[in-house]
């Protein structure tokens, strides 16, 4: 039987780290005893995962609750929703026990805030799918909000933002939102990352009153497949995580919602082509290393967003490094990319199934091989243009011109260009 880990009181800072931003004062109010409740449980969940990423592992967990929570939910729903997650994306038993403080809400003030009635809240990180997703959401629904959730460690995400919001989203009247969430740390992907956005999502539900939450990731990222085996890729918002978000936000606030995901089987230049405001996304940032506010140009998303704005023909942002044209020795995740490409289109039956699980599983085999497609679109855009490109991918370059033909490229550029795929607003998680 497994012992129970000792938790040392470097751990124990990390996981009940809840943020001090004074923008998040107003949860103390008397009345918003559960919008509190969900801050703090959001934030000791991302924070166990943190632990996890340093290397040290908990085996228990003990959240606390409001009285007042804990008589309106349930909580064995709630602990078994909790742990199911933190076992998928672990893959360690995490045992939650709740801890109910009938003082949680006592001595608070009501300081009578009022909130507008505001039936969408869109997730808006600063980046390019946000971006486009949350303008073509005005557009659909009218009338909408932002929230981003905003890291301590990471200003300059706070920066971009800001940026966006004061050239383009007060404009056409996007009020944005901000909470702060603990740090983010640097120890590779955070996987509960749209878990706690989501959640925080919930808050501004419950306080607007709200029915749908939008999440507008493109489809390649919502199914990231492993290019190798031990491959290591983000699951922020696959959709087995959202799924249990949208379990663990309808058993707290104890109604119905819809988590909307609009851009689910577009790729990342469809996604480029359907922004209503195409001026802009050189304010916008996708690159792991948000902590610098810089574009590397080789991690994979950049690698990734960057095809899409060659193949869509938009003005993109700077980027430090061109694995395309000039700086080869930074394009293993380009590299990577188009040998996962060349297999999608011409090999797709023989593929090793740990590189198309999700492509399999969830029936995305039409979106990935258009994505696919991009990927050498692109590189036949940039010869066209008289650039020299990668030479390590040149071989599989070719090897796709020969089988499919420059028409099918043609006609991929045109059906891009064109608007011919866009948002389905009929796509929720189930």
């Amino acid at each position: 039987m497994r012992g129970k880990s000792i938790m040392n009181k470097k751990i124990k800072d990390i996981l009940y780290a809840i943020s001090p931003n004074s923008k998040m004062r107003f949860l103390n109010d008397k009345y918003l005893w559960l919008e509190k409740d969900i801050m703090v449980i959001a934030s000791l969940m991302f924070n166990i995962e943190t632990i996890f990423r340093m290397g040290k592992k908990i085996d228990q967990i003990k959240i606390p609750i409001s009285e007042e929570t804990a008589e309106l939910c349930n909580l064995d729903k709630l602990k078994n929703e909790f742990m199911q997650l933190l076992n998928y994306v672990l893959m360690y038993d995490v045992e939650v026990i709740f801890e109910v403080d009938p003082e949680y809400s006592k001595f608070k003030r009501d300081r009578e805030i009022e909130f507008n009635k505001c039936r969408n809240i869109c997730l808006f990180s600063g980046g390019i799918d946000s971006f486009s997703g949350i303008i073509t959401c005005k557009k659909q629904y009218k009338n909408i909000e932002g929230l981003f959730v905003a890291h301590g460690d990471q200003p300059r995400g706070v920066n971009i933002v800001t940026t966006l919001y004061k050239n383009t989203l007060e404009k056409i009247k996007i009020p944005i939102h901000t909470l702060y969430a603990p740090p983010m740390k640097r120890y590779g992907y955070s996987q509960l990352r749209g878990f706690l956005y989501c959640m925080y999502g919930a808050i501004y539900m419950n306080l607007l009153k709200a029915d749908n939450l939008l999440v507008t990731e493109c489809g390649p990222t919502m199914y990231q497949p492993k290019f190798s085996p031990f491959d290591s890729v983000t699951m922020t918002t696959h959709p087995y995580v959202l799924k249990k978000t949208k379990n663990i936000i309808e058993l707290f606030l104890r109604r119905e919602v819809h988590l909307i995901t609009p851009f689910e089987n577009l790729t990342k230049s469809e996604v480029f082509m359907n922004s209503p405001i195409k001026d802009q996304f050189q304010f916008t940032h996708s690159c792991i290393s948000l902590g610098t506010g810089r574009n590397c140009g080789h991690c994979y998303g950049c690698v990734v967003r960057r095809i899409g704005s060659i193949v869509a023909d938009l003005k993109d942002a700077e980027y430090d490094t061109n694995p395309f044209t000039e700086d080869y020795q930074k394009g293993e995740n380009l590299v990577s990319l188009a040998r996962f490409s060349h297999d999608v289109l011409l090999k797709y039956d023989t593929m090793i199934f740990t590189s198309k699980e999700n492509i399999f599983i969830y029936k995305k085999q039409r979106m990935f091989k258009r994505f696919a497609l991009d990927t050498f679109t692109s590189i036949y855009i940039l010869k066209e243009k008289g650039f020299q490109t990668n030479p390590y991918i040149e071989r599989l370059y070719q090897i796709i011109i020969n089988k499919l033909g420059v028409e099918k490229i043609k006609e991929r550029i045109e059906n891009v260009r064109s608007g011919k795929f866009i948002p389905n607003f009929n796509k929720e998680i189930a």
